[in-house]
């Protein structure tokens, strides 16, 4: 079974790899390789210890570097930013034996030898942590450890012979960074090599250069004697203290510069603020920063450009400290020792040294200002650093030949024997054997820590300066050793296992037999059984006692908080206070405190009669400073706090009564039933005072000094007494002249007040009235106050030697003068600083800054402060403190110039508490006041006329003085710069004088914000440009002023011959000014405004200019009236009304026979300038050559036609009578009768169809001539038409004939009652011109010659022509019929309302008009024209909206429109849906996509920040910017009601169409166009334009649904206008323009 089981057995495979970085992860800090290999040389006996660093280039170059360094000489490298490749360790220590090589090659073998420190055999392979392969070199022999696979694998070999045991290791790729921080490895290696046995010396270099020297040195030691009280023994009687030895011991450190330039990973307390945590937390890193954020190291000053790795400049540091060795033996049980053994591996030590080091106070201050000094901190204090912080930082540690991270709760560290954890984290109080031993060696720790403590504190005992108290400045230095040793020997929680600390504390208290421990008290060190807690109520009193020093909040903790039963301070009791008391002559606040202490305590006494007997037989105090001694068995009355005692002083009092000082802050309730004493009455006071007991000093019968302060202290208390003690008083003091007057005492009824005083003949009083009481005192035993008024005022008439103080205070005094006041303001009695006397209410009070303002001031012998009494008593009685505040403006105008300076100061200094609040600029319109600059002279200026602005002083605007403070030139609302109306009323006032002064003006004006639009607008039309004409003569030139409207820039645009250059003023006053000029509306060229401007105030010299004097006739005239035709309508209606009135439109008489056939022509100087009026157009070529020689005719140009009628110039055919006379008509048909007939039937349609029905007399009434009835065509013989013009028509020229008669071919008869009939004479002619010229002259207002010939073409061609000429007859011929169906629906709709109206009429009684909103709405309900069957539309949900699902329609119009305009996707989608919709009639003459708008955008105009801006490509007539802004305005706030205010700038487009101001607008792909030429031909009030033009823009949103003008157009329509009307009202209201009263 056995053989079987061992065939199966496998062996357990260990991936070493794995398991030595387990290890590894434990080892919890950093430098834990040289931590072990510097333990290790310890252990070898070394007494020196290298570390080199070593870059790739000098491991590869140093040949033999373990033998001998062999470095490359360079300058100071920077160990921040070098790589390593190397580290080599080196000790000269013991060679490695066998069993060490064996050793080695064995993880966790152990060590067995007893002296040494290594017990697990596993410190070595720390040295994993940075090599993968290191070498151990040593005696001639080398042994290399490597890993292949993660199985280790060594090597052995030779290797040459040297004085040094090394350890080679080549870094890991991700260790192959800079050098360590040479500091903080300084700060680890001091504390390292603090309890080594035999390193004496460690130097650190970098390739081959030191940069760090440790040395370490140690006195001869001190034998300490054993103290008798301490027990030597551990508890568990395994450790034997034998001796106990002090040793000095000094460490120094030098370190070079370039080594200290690579900084430190973490600052010491001194420069991170931990200093003192845990007084002050507000000091603790991170207080106030981030949580995230991170100290950064200090930066220390590179090293110096002269250093080199071989000569370097060094810096040194040296700690001193002590450390104390106790010499320990030990004697195991068998079981414990077999323990040890089984853990560790070798058998615990027989006998060893214990050490712990102590600090002293002037070492460790010593630190911390090295600290301070040096920006990294020092080299001895820091992480894993030698000095600890008494703060808890830094904490001291145990070390077990080298320092474990066990901290040992004190300021001292710990080293002996201890058996630490495997990775050295703490020592191990877990494993039972383990446990035991630790602990034992803990009670040698604090065993030495109270040796230690004894001794320092018997020290300081020892030194104490005689008598000194702790908190005295000579005992300063003795309390803050005493403070150190006691936090030194603090025991704090120590880490990470806190039970060590725990032991030590225990053993601390314990080792010792004594019943004494010195601990530090108030009177300096005393041990703890005669010192007393403090109490807050004894130590008043007790100040012989020790007592311990109270903690204050934040202190750190106390050794006297863990103090232990048998050593607690007790508190104070009776004895301890009679004791002291027997002792000694309490002080005035030592008494009190012994008062209020027995006060508090008496109700709890047992035995209280005796036990206060005891007491006030003990105590006695002295009085004062006067050393009276005081027994307090003595005394048997006190003073009553509350009425006499503030004011009474010992030597006050009788001898029984305790002074007030003493009783002052007792509580006056307990004082009578705690102590037996009496309340002494102020009768009683008195009585003493008039008795015969009293002294001199204290007699005031005799002492007038004494009998003012007996009334000064009855003034304190006499409110508080009782209306019987008052009485009784009263009555005792009655015959008693006792009152001190400048007449000698006096009884209470024969003295005066000062103020009765007035003219300084009565006995007053000399008691310091300065407490008001004192007067009431006086007053109550009789001091009388008040004098006649009437005999008052007569004496102050006549007498002049009295003073206006005396008689005031006097009235101030009398309570009859508040009565009296009124009367007291007339008498005029009061004196004046300039002479005279004057009433109250006409005299100031005598304030130096009203003194200078020349006004009446009282005659005051002295200064009267402002809210002083005086001030305010005189204030009271009515004389003037201050000025009016128009009174001072108006003294601020002053012509005087210290005057109005000093009152415009006087208006400041007081503007924010007394002017300001009345300060109301618009109040003092006119009265100059502002200290101003106009000139460069000094000034004043009205508040309208000053500006804090100076640069406005160039166009004779005044200037604040630059004396006036920015922050009044607020306060006192002083303008920035004059209003637009100022601006302007200058250039009215003085326009500038020459064109020097008109450049700078308005180059100036071009910088400032001053003027709005409007503003400029007006500017333009003052004449205010000055402009150089020649002289008739020889002489100057002469310089005329001229409106900027009539101005244009440059002139270089046009050749000097140009016309426009002797008509209008061209300018340059250079870029600056012409930015000015611009904005007022100054052009680079007239345009149709301007030119019509000039040639209507001169038309007869614009006629001369025109030919520069020459004769050629008006041609040239014509061509500007042209231009004036293109831009008319965009002319504003003033430029209109000038055009219609003035005489300048060129007017014709035709020259020739009217029965000439030969063509009439004009004579060469016929023509004349008339106005609009009294010219005909000639509509009738034929009118034209027969009454042309009558009457002034336009000129056959249909674009100046155009212009002459808009200005009023009648059509020649509206002034003629024409009388038609068929003769002999043929009775029979005529065939050529109904031919034409049908030709205009069913052809006319076709020609109206492309005209616009505003052209047309009557629209609809062509719409029935199918009708026989409706009209006829007629045939007769001979056609005669006789014309007649009329006469005042006529020009003043001899007229031959009146009327004249002609034959025809074809006219139109219109009889009552008659159809329309059109006559044809009989003939071969072709009729159809005549017939073309009737039916033009019937149908339109006015129609032009080709409008006749248009006619006659299609009349006389057959409809397929017509068709292949691309008239669509049938939809014409369907829309006709179509026109028809909706005239007669109109017309009954006309009947049945005309109907209702009527019956309403009828019954409430009629009345007209009717709001326009309403109007506008009416004007919107188009109605559908029906159509034929056969073309209703295919796609019949085209454009319907449901009455149900209205609001979701509008929802969708609301989200296209703020999408903005439609893709071309939308676009072909909606294009889709209604392509086959039918001819539902979508476009009409105001609302219509087929228009001919050719539009382009314009960027250049106001508006276009808003909407965008178009114009007709084919119009000439510039855009109107004024009218443009406004109307943009208008769709601006509009856009706002319907809630689009952040649409899409592309959503609204403005268009300019005059040559089509009947269409309102239409939509575009969703976008909105509105016509400005449609706004601008209907000037309306702005209430009506917001209400038409929301319409507008609801009918045009509707149109987003449906493209229809039909019945689900209307509803749309509706249900947007009903949802933001409401809003519609604010907008309106807002803009001061009601919809309706409704």
């Amino acid at each position: 079974m056995v053989s079987k089981g061992r065939d199966r057995r496998r062996k357990v495979k260990v991936n070493q790899r794995a398991l030595i970085d387990k290890v590894l992860a434990r080892y919890p800090e950093d430098f834990t390789v040289f931590r072990e290999l510097l333990q290790n040389a310890d252990d070898a006996r070394a007494t020196k210890f290298q570390i080199d660093f070593q870059t790739s280039d000098y491991a590869e170059h140093s040949v033999g570097a373990n033998i001998k360094a062999n470095g490359i000489n360079g300058t100071t490298p920077n160990l921040n930013t070098v790589k390593l490749f190397k580290w080599v360790v080196r000790n000269n220590g013991d060679f490695f034996e066998s069993k060490d090589w064996s050793r080695l090659k064995k993880i966790a073998d152990g060590n067995p030898d007893v002296p040494k420190i290594g017990a697990f055999g596993v410190g070595f392979y720390t040295v994993f942590s940075v090599t993968d392969r290191p070498l151990v070199v040593s005696g001639g022999k080398s042994l290399s450890i490597f890993f292949d696979g993660d199985q280790l694998y060594t090597l052995d070999d030779t290797y040459p012979d040297s004085e040094w045991t090394s350890v080679e290791m080549d870094l890991k790729d991700d260790m192959r960074g800079p050098v360590p921080k040479p500091f903080d490895l300084a700060r680890f290696l001091v504390a390292t090599m603090t309890f080594m046995l035999s390193v004496k010396t460690i130097s650190v270099s970098f390739d081959g250069r030191a940069f760090l020297k440790l040395a370490k040195s140690r006195d001869l030691p001190d034998d300490i004697a054993l103290p008798s009280d301490m027990r030597p023994t551990s508890t568990g009687d395994t450790m034997q203290i034998n001796t106990v030895s002090v040793v000095p011991q000094a460490i120094t450190v030098e370190i070079t510069d370039w080594a200290l330039a690579a900084g430190t990973e973490t600052l010491s307390a001194q420069h991170t603020g931990m200093e003192d945590l845990s007084k002050n937390p507000v000091k603790c890193e991170g207080f106030w920063e981030d949580i995230s954020t991170k100290s950064e190291a200090p930066m220390v000053a590179p090293p110096s450009q002269a250093s080199t790795l071989d000569h370097p400049p060094w810096s040194t540091y040296t700690a001193r400290y002590a450390v104390y060795s106790a010499a320990v033996s030990v004697r195991l049980s068998n079981g414990l020792r077999e323990g040890l053994r089984a853990m560790t591996k070798k058998y615990p030590p027989l006998d060893f040294d214990f050490e712990m080091v102590y600090f002293s106070k002037k070492e460790y201050d010593a630190i911390a200002a090295e600290e301070k000094r040096n920006p990294l901190g020092s080299v001895f204090r820091g992480p894993q650093g030698l000095f600890p912080l008494l703060n808890g930082q830094y904490m001291s540690r145990v070390f077990v030949g080298q320092s474990t991270v066990q901290t040992t709760g004190i300021a001292g560290h710990l080293s002996g024997r201890f058996i630490p954890t495997v990775e050295r984290g703490s020592i191990d109080l877990t494993n039972s054997h383990i446990a035991k031993w630790n602990e034992e060696l803990l009670y040698v720790g604090g065993f030495l820590a109270r040796l230690v403590y004894e001794k320092e504190i018997k020290i300081i005992r020892s030194t104490w300066p005689k008598d000194a108290l702790t908190n005295s400045p000579a005992a300063a230095c003795s309390k803050d050793e005493a403070t150190y040793i006691l936090q030194y020997f603090t025991f704090n929680t120590s880490t990470p296992d806190a039970r060590v600390s725990k032991i030590l504390q225990n053993v601390f208290f314990t080792c010792s037999e004594s019943k004494s421990f010195p601990i530090l008290s108030n009177s300096g060190i005393r041990y703890t059984k005669d010192v007393r807690q403090p109490d807050k109520g004894f130590s008043p009193f007790m100040k012989v006692m020790p007592v311990l020093i109270p903690a204050e909040p934040g202190d750190p903790p106390s050794l006297i908080g863990s103090l232990p039963k048998q050593y607690l301070v007790r508190q104070y009791t009776f004895e301890d206070v009679v004791s002291e008391l027997q002792g000694r002559i309490l002080q005035d606040g030592e008494m009190v405190g012994l008062l209020r202490w027995w006060l508090d305590a008496y109700e709890t006494v047992p035995d209280r009669d005796k036990t206060l007997l005891d007491l006030k037989d003990a105590a006695k105090s002295y009085i004062g400073n006067s050393k009276h001694e005081m027994p307090l068995v003595n005394i048997f009355k006190f003073v009553d706090s509350n009425i006499m005692g503030l004011w009474l002083q010992a030597e006050d009092l009788p001898p029984d009564t305790i002074p007030f000082s003493f009783t002052r802050n007792l509580n006056r309730e307990k004082i009578a039933p705690a102590l037996s004493w009496e309340p002494m009455t102020v009768v009683g006071w008195l009585s003493y005072l008039i008795g015969d007991q009293v002294d001199s000093a204290h007699d005031f019968r005799k002492n007038a000094g004494y009998s003012n302060r007996v009334v000064q202290i009855l003034a304190n208390i006499w409110g508080m007494l009782s209306e019987e003690l008052k009485s009784e008083a009263q009555v005792l003091m009655e015959d008693v002249a006792w009152i001190a007057t400048n007449k000698g005492l006096q009884r209470g009824s024969e003295a005066y007040f000062k103020e009765a005083d007035v003219f300084r003949d009565l006995p007053v009083i000399t008691a310091d009235l300065f407490n008001p009481q004192v007067a009431i005192v006086l007053a109550e035993f009789g001091v009388r106050k008040q004098l006649d008024f009437d005999d008052l005022f007569v004496k102050a008439g006549r007498s002049h030697d009295w003073s206006a103080i005396d008689m005031v205070n006097y009235l101030n005094s009398d309570p009859r003068t508040e009565d009296m006041l009124d009367e007291i303001r007339t008498r005029a009695v009061f004196p004046c600083d300039k002479g005279g006397k004057y009433c109250i209410t006409e005299l100031y009070l005598p304030h130096p800054d009203v003194q200078i303002l020349s006004v009446p001031v009282l005659n005051w012998p002295h200064r009267i402060d402002r809210d002083s009494e005086h001030d305010v008593l005189l204030t009271r009685l009515g004389f003037l403190r201050h000025p009016p505040l128009t009174k001072l403006i108006e003294i601020a105008g002053s012509p005087n110039p210290e005057i109005r300076h000093a009152a415009f100061k006087y208006l400041l200094d007081k503007f924010d508490w007394l002017y300001g609040i009345d300060y109301e600029p618009t109040k003092y319109k006119g009265m100059p006041f502002i200290p101003a600059i106009k000139d460069s002279e000094d000034c004043v200026g009205t508040h309208e006329e000053v500006y804090k602005d100076h640069s406005w002083a160039m166009m004779g605007f005044l200037k604040v003085c630059s004396s006036v403070d920015q922050e009044f030139i607020g306060k006192l609302r002083i303008r920035e710069a004059p209003s637009a109306e100022q601006v302007i009323e200058v250039f009215r006032e003085r326009s500038p004088k020459d064109s020097e002064t008109a450049r700078k003006w308005f180059a100036f004006l071009a910088t400032k914000q001053v003027l709005s639009l409007r503003d400029l607008q007006k500017i333009a039309h003052i004449p205010i440009v000055p402009i150089e004409k020649p002289a008739s003569q020889d002489g100057p030139n002469e310089v005329v002023v001229v409106p900027l409207r009539e101005c244009f820039l440059g002139g270089s645009q046009y050749p000097e011959e140009h016309i426009y250059q002797r008509i209008f003023p061209f300018v340059e006053f250079g870029e600056d000014a012409n930015v000015f000029l611009k904005a007022c509306g100054v052009k680079d060229k007239p345009d149709c405004s301007d030119i019509v401007n000039v040639l209507t105030k001169d038309p007869r010299g614009f006629l001369e200019k025109t030919n520069a004097g020459g004769d050629e006739g008006p041609e040239k005239y014509l061509n500007e009236l042209r231009i004036v035709a293109v831009g008319y309508e965009g002319l504003s209606e003033d430029d209109k009304k000038k055009v219609s009135e003035a005489p300048i439109f060129v007017g014709y008489h035709i020259l020739g026979s009217p029965n000439s056939n030969q063509p009439a022509t004009l004579g060469k100087d016929v023509f004349q300038l008339v106005t609009a009026d009294k010219v005909m157009i000639a509509d009738d070529l034929k009118d034209r050559r027969i009454f042309g020689e009558f009457v002034w005719l336009a000129p056959q140009d249909e674009l100046l036609e155009k212009l002459y009628e808009s200005a009023g110039a009648g059509h020649l055919s509206n002034h003629i009578t024409c009388t038609v006379k068929p003769i002999a008509p043929i009775k029979n048909d005529w065939t050529r009768c109904e031919e034409v007939r049908v030709a205009i039937v069913e052809k006319l349609p076709i020609f109206l169809h492309e005209f616009d029905k505003q052209r047309l007399k009557n629209p609809s009434l062509h719409l029935y001539w199918e009708q026989q009835s409706r009209f006829l065509v007629k045939g007769c013989k001979d056609l005669k038409v006789k014309k007649r013009l009329d006469p005042n028509c006529c020009d003043t020229l001899e007229r031959r004939e009146d009327s004249l008669a002609f034959g025809v071919f074809a006219e139109i008869t219109t009889e009552a009652d008659s159809p329309l009939t059109l006559w044809l004479k009989t003939a071969e002619h072709n009729v159809m011109y005549d017939v073309a010229v009737a039916l033009c002259r019937l149908l339109f207002k006015t129609h032009k010659r080709h409008d006749v010939l248009s006619l006659m073409t299609i009349l006389d061609t057959d409809k397929a022509t017509l068709i292949e000429r691309g008239y669509d007859v049938e939809r014409i011929k369907d829309a006709h019929k179509a026109a028809v169906l909706e005239d007669k629906q109109k017309e009954k709709e006309r009947e049945e309302q005309l109907q209702k109206k009527q019956l309403k009429e009828r019954h409430e009684g009629g009345h007209g008009g009717g709001s326009s909103w309403l109007r506008i709405l009416g004007f919107f309900k188009f109605g559908s024209r029906q159509i034929p069957k056969s073309t209703e539309p295919k796609n019949i949900n085209a454009g319907k909206v449901k009455v149900n699902e209205i609001d979701q329609s509008i929802e969708e119009i609301m989200d296209g429109l703020m999408k903005g305009e439609a893709t071309e996707e939308e676009q072909k989608i909606r294009n889709r849906e209604h392509n086959d919709a039918g001819n539902k009639l979508k476009d009409v003459e105001y609302c219509t996509e087929q228009k001919d708008t050719n539009l382009e955008l314009v960027t250049d105009v106001d508006g276009a920040d808003f909407t965008r801006v178009w114009k007709q490509k084919t119009t000439m007539v510039d855009i109107p910017r004024k009218d443009l802004a406004d109307f943009a305005d208008i769709i601006h706030e509009l856009s706002r009601v319907f809630n689009l205010g952040n649409a899409d700038k592309k959503l609204f487009n403005i268009f300019w169409h005059p040559d089509d101001p009947d269409l309102m607008g239409f939509n575009r792909k969703r976008l909105i166009f509105l016509n400005l030429a449609h706004y601008v031909s209907r000037p309306v009030p702005l209430r009506t334009a917001f209400i038409e033009w929301f319409y507008i823009i609801v009918h045009e949103m509707a149109h987003n649904i449906t493209p229809f003008h039909d019945e689900h157009h209307e509803l749309l329509v509706a249900a947007l206008s009903s949802r933001y009307l409401p809003e519609l009202h604010n907008v309106t209201d807002a803009f001061g323009c009601k919809t309706c009263s409704s």
